[in-house]
């Protein structure tokens, strides 16, 4: 007989409250479809979700005996950074089972990000989700997972004033280059970028009043439409150089796995633009888009994630009542989602036993009517009949008390049940409560 299986939800991250852009940019996956196959054939683990951000890169993982997979990943990304192992070593961070569970609803929240309260993390979450989804690598305890964590973060920012303002990277870039400027009203901006973080950018700039926003993208339909919506002018992307050469400021925001702006095509721009005309770039993308000597330029002041904190943390002075609150709803929502976890894995087990007993009633009563021979059509209905019976009496009563012990978490029970039953029981009554 098999005995019950101990399950752990894993959660290792290195991100921006311990890491810089480099290390980050060093860690990152290019193919996190390749990174999810590879992580759960080496490891042997059950479901993986990578989420990745401009400021972190996370992995969740479910998987039995959660210390040594923890003990993996946490190699496993350090040995990402290459000559910076080390220092990534210092910077990794783990969380298992209900600590896991309660730093995902705490991100689905806007209390985890770089600008707390931000909008995009909540799409950004459940993208991840879904594309560990179509990798094939997750299961039902993810999914359960992420659902409530999506749940949590819409709840939080119904019932509280955490995101008001509409607060993201994008538009902290954008309040930047305003303070760096003086005022962006009347300047030239180049956004490089139409996804989610691009949108951001193009959608802050609207508030102001600056002479031209000209979007740029790969795809040249998507700058279109967010042209559109801005106002804006959009650019094919081999049409970018003529529009460096104007513009005052460029914000890049792509998710492309190689710098967009060389120090070799930025010196060209500038060698094209009037003498006194500076420019100033700034860089939220992860891995960067923009080469780092490109700050050594004359006329060119290149800015990173890394600027944005001075500007994040007066808007985390603003936002600490609402903080507070979103703070006591995780708290409120996680014992209800660990209950949720324990009904599904019962559930598993439930539908798992009767299976099995289906099976073997099926196998009985194929032997029964073999050595009865020549029987009536009703008769060997009466005995299809009388064992579905039997098997509902039976075990009806066993199924609504394993139920009521799992909800209750009553490890005991639910172990010596699996035990007899034979049954793989993926347990989360190892969890402390």
């Amino acid at each position: 007989m098999l005995s019950a299986i101990p399950i752990d939800i894993i959660n290792v991250r290195v991100t921006f409250k311990k890491a810089r852009v480099p290390l980050l940019e060093a860690i990152a996956f290019r193919d996190k479809a390749e990174a999810l196959r590879e992580i759960r054939l080496l490891w042997g683990v059950r479901e993986a979700v990578i989420l990745q951000t401009c400021n972190r890169v996370e992995l969740y993982l479910v998987a039995s005996d959660g210390l040594s997979i923890a003990n993996k990943a946490m190699e496993y990304l350090a040995s990402r950074a290459g000559a910076m192992k080390d220092e990534a070593l210092k910077a990794v961070e783990v969380s298992l089972n209900h600590d896991a569970l309660r730093h995902i609803m705490m991100i689905a929240s806007g209390l985890d990000s770089m600008v707390v309260g931000e909008n995009e993390i909540l799409g950004q979450v459940w993208d991840a989700y879904l594309e560990a989804e179509a990798a094939g690598a997750t299961g039902p305890v993810l999914r359960t997972v992420f659902s409530k964590a999506l749940k949590v973060g819409k709840r939080v920012r119904n019932e509280t004033n955490i995101s008001r303002g509409a607060v993201s990277v994008g538009s902290i870039a954008v309040r930047l280059a305003d303070s760096i400027l003086g005022g962006i009203d009347g300047k030239n901006i180049l956004v490089i970028g139409a996804g989610e973080m691009g949108t951001s950018v193009a959608k802050a700039l609207s508030r102001y009043r600056p002479n031209a926003i000209f979007i740029a993208n790969r795809t040249y339909e998507r700058a279109v439409k967010l042209a559109e919506e801005v106002s804006g002018k959009a650019l094919r992307f081999d049409k970018l150089d003529e529009a460096l050469i104007e513009a005052d400021v460029v914000i890049c925001a792509t998710a492309a796995p190689h710098y967009i702006l060389t120090h070799e095509k930025v010196t060209k721009v500038m060698a094209n633009r009037s003498a006194n005309k500076s420019m100033v770039i700034i860089d939220i993308s992860n891995p960067r888009n923009v080469e780092n000597s490109v700050r050594e330029i004359k006329g060119v002041s290149l800015y990173c994630i890394d600027d944005l904190q001075p500007i994040i943390e007066r808007n985390l002075e603003e936002r600490k009542r609402s903080v507070e609150k979103a703070i006591s709803i995780v708290e409120e929502e996680l014992p209800i989602l660990c209950r949720e976890l324990k009904a599904q894995m019962i559930r598993d087990c439930i539908s798992r036993l009767m299976m099995k007993v289906e099976e073997t009633r099926k196998e009985e009563v194929s032997k029964a009517l073999n050595m009865l021979g020549e029987i009536s059509d009703r008769e060997r209905q009466i005995i299809e009949d009388l064992s579905g019976i039997l098997v509902k009496k039976l075990f009806m009563p066993l199924v609504e008390n394993l139920r009521e012990a799992a909800i209750k978490g009553d490890k005991e029970v639910v172990e010596t049940a699996a035990k007899l039953l034979g049954l793989e029981l993926f347990s989360i009554f190892e969890w402390s409560e």
